[in-house]
């Protein structure tokens, strides 16, 4: 993601994790995934989803494909895989740490309010500079949809 070494350049991944449990990518996300995008070789987004047995709650309203569609109509480029939540951060961080193994060069980026104090792997982490004045929790309040989009998925 950081240039080149003498003679050989290095293919960086950008790996970002993230649940983007919202009606649309808010400026944040739009600046996460394009500077992902711009640093590095590939992105790949690990997209946070509740296990299967939970489903969706308030928390987490927006199934995988809402989710995967919003990401693959601004970014089509990127790729995408779900991780499902676990009962540890130990165990999460080795399940992240599985993901990033299958690239080359991985490196985590994220910004606030992200899983950064919960993860304990391998992978080395690039904090973005995060844009204020953006909450999921808010987009996700303000969806007047978001009943019938649960209903459709």
């Amino acid at each position: 993601c950081w240039g080149d070494m003498a003679t050989k350049t290095l293919i960086m991944t950008g790996i970002i994790i993230g649940r983007f449990q919202v009606p649309y990518l808010h400026p944040g996300h739009l600046n996460l995934i394009a500077t992902s995008l711009r640093e590095c070789d590939k992105t790949v987004i690990l997209l946070g989803t509740p296990s299967p047995q939970h489903g969706l709650d308030d928390r987490n309203p927006y199934g995988t494909p809402h989710r995967v569609r919003m990401i693959k109509q601004i970014f089509p480029q990127v790729i995408i895989q779900v991780i499902h939540d676990v009962p540890s951060d130990q165990e999460w961080s080795e399940e992240v740490d599985g993901f990033a193994g299958l690239y080359e060069n991985p490196i985590l980026y994220h910004s606030r309010d992200s899983f950064k104090n919960h993860y304990v792997g391998r992978i080395p982490l690039k904090e973005v500079e995060a844009v204020p004045g953006y909450s999921g929790t808010e987009l996700r309040k303000m969806d007047p949809d978001l009943q019938t989009l649960n209903k459709k998925q």
